[in-house]
């Protein structure tokens, strides 16, 4: 639809993708290049990507919804270095309301490979904040974040999806308690020192007396996590060395490639957790005799066996999210309207100037405040007159009725707007 306000979405997730796939998109869209090269084209006004471990999204305003959805498909197809016919099966599409109300169920963790998580909800607004920094934010896209930060906050607020503490780390956790056992006296290291590495140290130590090794590259932080968990620090340059003393490793780092190959890995029992993305381990080390590779995608097993979401909480939170997007799609439909109700306006101001213009010079005895009060007069009568087309106008826009919408503007000589 030309000459209107169109919000469109398009992405992919862990839902739709393989883990190949997304760390090719997460490796670029992590930077400002996405954003700029989305931004850049011809048809994208405004644009805000969002890139986790699980997902990159693209949400993009313009006036043709086709051409930002072309745009995007050949931005990303570049990235992921596979041709527009092979990485089109794997995106969605979401449009208007639509899109609005998927990224409200991303923020409150409803989409999240652990229903409920936390940190979707902080990884929304750093992807917002770093658009808004590079000016590739509008007033559509400012609305459409600001929304979801707030849905994602009154779904934690308002119901019970986030108290279970769950979380891609918690997930982790147990699944390598599972794999040992036992985990008393277990080596565990810890590749990385981030959020998301506090957060296994913290759930493996909760889960049994391990010992806790930290290897990142700032070795100050490496060593003030340790000292979290009465643990040491490694050298990074070292890090096989760590490995071949591992029972388990957890890695979590923002590195482009590969930390971890099969020549770092010694036979023997041991599990190692693949939590970054782009991936940390190479997928050849679950070749090693005796080892075990877990990466995000088979985290989903385990959480579709152990976790969910009760009923009750589930139809709370999306009755949330409903609400929220009921009130941007109004939102949006009335400023979709908003240059046919410019339109109106202007060409009855202009009548009732080009009125007052023509009997100027028929008035016998008006004095200047006679003058003021007829143009208050006939303003206020052309406000009374408009406001039931105005109302109605944005009312017709918000239940999508778009033969009537037609027919009013059609009946007061608005341009037509296909």
């Amino acid at each position: 639809m030309a000459d209107a306000v169109q919000l469109l979405l398009v992405g992919t997730s862990h839902r739709h993708a393989p883990i190949a796939v997304r760390e090719q998109l997460a490796s670029h869209a992590h930077g400002a290049r996405l954003i700029e090269s989305v931004i850049a084209e011809e048809a994208v006004i405004e644009a805000v990507g969002l890139s986790t471990c699980n997902r990159c999204e693209l949400y993009m305003v313009g006036a043709d919804a086709d051409a930002m959805r072309e745009a995007a498909l050949r931005r990303l197809s570049g990235y992921a270095r596979r041709s527009e016919q092979d990485l089109e099966p794997l995106l969605y599409v979401r449009e208007g309301g639509d899109a609005a109300e998927h990224l409200f169920a991303v923020a409150g963790g409803l989409d999240s490979l652990v229903p409920g998580e936390a940190q979707i909800l902080a990884q929304i607004r750093e992807s917002y904040v770093h658009s808004l920094e590079m000016g590739s934010t509008g007033a559509v896209s400012n609305r459409l974040f600001h929304e979801a930060i707030e849905a994602g906050k009154r779904v934690r607020h308002e119901t019970a999806i986030g108290r279970s503490n769950a979380s891609v780390a918690s997930v982790a956790a147990e699944l390598v308690r599972e794999r040992l056992g036992d985990l008393a006296g277990a080596r565990v290291l810890i590749v990385g020192a981030g959020k998301v590495a506090e957060l296994v140290a913290q759930n493996l130590a909760s889960r049994g007396q391990v010992s806790i090794v930290v290897a990142n590259r700032s070795a100050a932080r490496a060593q003030a996590l340790a000292e979290r968990f009465d643990g040491r620090a490694a050298a990074f340059d070292r890090l096989s060395d760590a490995v071949a003393e591992a029972d388990v490793v957890v890695s979590s780092t923002l590195s482009d490639g590969y930390l971890i190959g099969p020549g770092d890995v010694p036979a023997g029992r041991r599990v190692l957790v693949d939590l970054a993305l782009p991936r940390d381990i190479d997928p050849e080390v679950a070749g090693v005799d005796g080892a075990t590779l877990v990466n995000l995608d088979d985290l989903e097993e385990i959480v579709l066996r152990n976790i969910g979401l009760r009923q009750n909480e589930a139809e709370q939170a999306y009755a949330i999210v409903r609400e929220q997007a009921g009130r941007f799609r109004s939102w949006l439909a009335a400023l979709e309207v908003v240059p046919a109700i410019t339109e109106l306006r202007a060409q009855a101001e202009q009548i009732r100037r080009s009125e007052l213009e023509r009997m100027d010079g028929r008035w016998e005895h008006l004095t200047a405040a006679d003058r003021e009060r007829l143009d208050q007069l006939t303003r206020s009568m052309l406000n009374k007159l408009l406001h039931r087309p105005t109302v109605r106008l944005k009312e017709l826009a918000e239940e999508g009725d778009a033969a009537q919408l037609a027919a009013l503007s059609e009946l007061f000589g608005l341009t037509p707007r296909p």
